[in-house]
């Protein structure tokens, strides 16, 4: 018996002790005095006292009983809630696990199995519109989307998804507008700016984009290696708009931009490129060579001297072209690129003595360059050098690796360069074999299996 316990019937028997002494030393009072109650109802007193104390026994017993009654049933609805949330949770993760498995309509009977037993499920109903997003089912995505917003206004989990749905559906107009609640609830989220900023360019509407990209700018740590390449982002932004100004027949503006661009950005080669076309198209066309010409000093770009041999080809003065090669040459810190340019260009203008001679001379500086031994070897077959000529082909065929053997997998089709005992694509074993076919099937060749007949 516990201490409590033994303390309580000790104190009941001393309360009853009590009161028998109290009823013995005051009896003839109790018995034999009355009360007179409402209606000339009379009782004895020690009656009434003892018709009082059973009155508040049994009501402190009843409220005690009512109490615990109450007790028990918001613990049974407690543990049945518990067993119910315990339910669904399990069921949404199943869910998950399916869809992680690539397992999508199940993943739907899971969640919405889960939206059965409770229809206000934020969770479950974020992800089920994703997935009905991903099957192309947009607008039952969206549903489920704005009913997972109603549940918590103050979330952006939904509305993000609500972007992502309005854009798969080709609605940017929508997906721009729930941004732009976004971006109400919280100014500062360099997320939103961000996808506001990549809707824009999707739709080309370069200006709107720049502006979204300045508030990304000034919300970015500057610390940061991602929030960097952001600001970076900026310089392809701005080069659209100059080749938009520069579309559209406004060639100084375009100019103008271009050379504040290069001058933030000077390795930022497309620039360098638009700035020289902008320049030819104005009549400036020793300034544009001038700025293919700084271009590859500052870049080391071979699209810049594929630039500069094309102006001067266009128009006829292929020893411009290579004079021009050759500035290039005489002013770069590494000349194995425009030295190859030029046996290249020597090569097209059928010269080819020149270009055997610069081109041989880079064999040794070059660790891969297939298409050097192919123009080696077409200079060597021009001069019926067979075998010379199949040396170089045989070395564009080692350096491309065109002799290797290609893998697929046979479950989806994927290739591999060489043998694995799973495919890394669909993740099933023993699929993978050489891609090797003994016969064309007569279909892939365009021919009937069946004999044909002609009427004459």
């Amino acid at each position: 018996m516990r201490v409590r316990t033994f303390l309580l019937i000790l104190v009941a028997f001393v309360l009853a002790a009590a009161l028998v002494q109290t009823f013995l030393a005051n009896r003839e009072l109790l018995v034999g005095s009355e009360l007179e109650l409402w209606g000339g109802l009379r009782v004895a007193v020690g009656a009434s006292l003892a018709l009082a104390f059973l009155a508040g026994v049994f009501l402190t017993i009843g409220i005690g009983l009512v109490r615990e009654a109450g007790r028990m049933l918001d613990h049974w609805r407690m543990r049945k809630q518990g067993r119910k949330l315990e339910e669904i949770e399990e069921e949404y993760s199943r869910g998950l696990v399916a869809l992680l498995e690539g397992r999508e309509d199940e993943a739907l009977r899971h969640f919405r199995a889960v939206l059965e037993c409770d229809s206000r499920h934020f969770h479950t109903l974020v992800k089920l519109g994703e997935v009905l997003r991903g099957q192309g089912r947009h607008a039952e995505a969206i549903e489920y989307h704005r009913k997972a917003h109603h549940l918590r206004e103050d979330n952006t989990q939904p509305l993000y998804a609500l972007v992502e749905d309005h854009e798969a559906q080709g609605d940017m107009d929508r997906a721009r507008a729930v941004l732009g609640r976004i971006i109400a609830i919280n100014k500062q989220s360099i997320a939103a700016w961000r996808k506001l900023r990549s809707l824009h360019i999707k739709e080309q509407n370069w200006e709107m984009a720049l502006a979204a990209h300045e508030k990304v700018v000034k919300l970015a740590d500057p610390q940061s290696d991602h929030d960097a390449a952001d600001r970076r982002f900026g310089a392809g932004i701005r080069h659209e708009i100059a080749s938009a100004r520069l579309e559209a027949g406004q060639t100084k503006e375009a100019i103008s931009m271009l050379r504040r661009l290069i001058k933030e950005h000077p390795t930022f080669v497309p620039a360098h490129v638009r700035l020289g076309e902008a320049l030819r198209r104005s009549g400036q066309e020793s300034d544009a060579v001038a700025a293919w010409n700084t271009g590859f000093e500052a870049t080391g770009s071979p699209t810049l001297l594929t630039a500069l041999e094309e102006h001067y080809m266009e128009r006829e003065q292929p020893l411009a072209a290579i004079e021009a090669l050759k500035r290039c040459i005489s002013n770069a810190r590494k000349d194995t690129l425009p030295r190859f340019y030029l046996g290249k260009l020597f090569f097209r203008l059928e010269m080819l003595d020149d270009a055997m001679s610069v081109l041989s001379s880079l064999e040794s500086r070059a660790t891969y360059a297939p298409t050097l031994h192919y123009l080696l070897g077409r200079i060597h077959e021009r001069r019926r050098n067979e075998r010379a000529a199949a040396a170089e082909y045989r070395k564009v065929i080692q350096e491309s690796e065109l002799v290797a053997l290609e893998h697929m997998c046979r479950a989806c089709g994927e290739t591999h360069v060489e043998w694995v005992d799973r495919c890394a694509a669909c993740g099933e074993w023993n699929t993978i074999e050489v891609n090797f076919r003994e016969e064309i099937p007569l279909e892939e060749l365009g021919i009937s299996a069946a004999p044909m007949y002609t009427a004459r």
